[in-house]
């Protein structure tokens, strides 16, 4: 506001203040009949009360100001801790090995907000096999963000003990059922691939159906059990398969499959990747994100608001 606004509109109140108070001094004057010594009483009492209403909006205001002020500073606090937070969280993310022995990898997340609740995670074994995970945690922001960081050190522990995706993923059920009693829980979709000869043990724990695409076969990966931490003394059922030169391993959360347009599939959409046969695994993650993120959401529901992560692999 120009300082000459500023002075127009102090006028303006000013002359609003004179014209309302002697409005109110002269009803006031007519209904008592004041005369003498009672008007000078009358506009006293008029002055002091304006004395005490600009006096209250005043204090009022000032302590309004000193309350948005303190809104403010705590809003970019937070602000500032959620940043943090997120970076944290993206240093945490392992670094995706472009390759072992026998296969190539890439993995990306997307949080829906600052933080999400989104993990993956590798564990490279001495024989040359390697034990992954992708899961996603019931919920979203600070809480979600919390639980997967318990999540990924529950996946370590239990990975360093055994290879065998079942008993890794009965592990961690149990470890995150002690800690939260069912609720929230967690999706998950964890596997081991060794090098030689190439093959996919699996555990599909209540989590959107890895695929691996050879040519134009799909093979759907479906085994396992319920989601990480949600019933008591469950057992998981491992899936295998052997694999070959070229295959395609394709692993993605819910807020990928779920922000696709109804009735679209996970392979349907990367029909729409003209390169899929030959592409890197780098490339497949990055087009999917980006249809994803592209699509209006399932039965128009608007733009998905989740975290997306795709992981992916290719048989060298």
């Amino acid at each position: 506001m120009t300082k000459r606004r500023v002075l127009t509109v102090a006028f303006l109140a000013g002359l609003l203040v004179l014209v309302a108070g002697a409005w109110v001094e002269s009803v006031v004057i007519a209904a008592l009949q004041a005369t003498g010594h009672e008007l000078e009483w009358v506009s006293d009492l008029i002055a002091a009360a304006a004395v005490t209403g600009l006096t209250y909006l005043w204090l009022n205001l000032r302590e309004t100001r000193t309350r948005v002020l303190d809104l403010e500073r705590a809003s970019i606090a937070l602000g500032e801790q959620l940043r943090l937070a997120a970076e944290i969280q993206r240093t945490l993310l392992p670094d995706v090995p472009a390759s072992t022995p026998g296969y190539l990898w890439a993995a990306r997340m997307i949080p829906a907000h600052e933080i999400g609740g989104d993990f993956y995670d590798f564990v490279a074994r001495d024989d040359g096999a390697v034990v992954v995970i992708l899961g996603d945690v019931s919920g979203k922001g600070i809480p979600a963000a919390l639980l997967q960081s318990s999540l990924k050190t529950l996946f370590r522990v239990h990975a360093a003990a055994t290879a065998a995706p079942d008993a890794i993923a009965k592990g961690m059920s149990e470890g995150l059922r002690e800690q939260t009693g069912g609720l929230p829980y967690a999706s998950a979709i964890l596997a081991r691939l060794d090098p030689a000869p190439p093959r996919l043990t699996f555990v599909n724990a209540g989590h959107p159906a890895g695929i691996v695409l050879r040519g134009t076969q799909v093979h759907r990966l479906m085994d396992g059990g319920p989601p990480l931490g949600l019933l008591p003394n469950v057992a998981y059922a491992s899936g295998c398969m052997d694999l070959q030169r070229g295959d395609l391993g394709v692993f993605v959360t819910d807020g990928v499959t779920e922000a696709l347009p109804e009735g679209a599939t996970l392979v349907g959409a990367l029909e729409g990747l003209d390169t899929v046969a030959s592409a890197r695994p780098s490339e497949v993650c990055e087009y999917l994100l980006r249809v994803a993120g592209q699509s209006p959401g399932p039965a128009g529901a608007g733009r998905w608001a989740d975290d997306r992560t795709a992981l992916t692999f290719r048989v060298a």
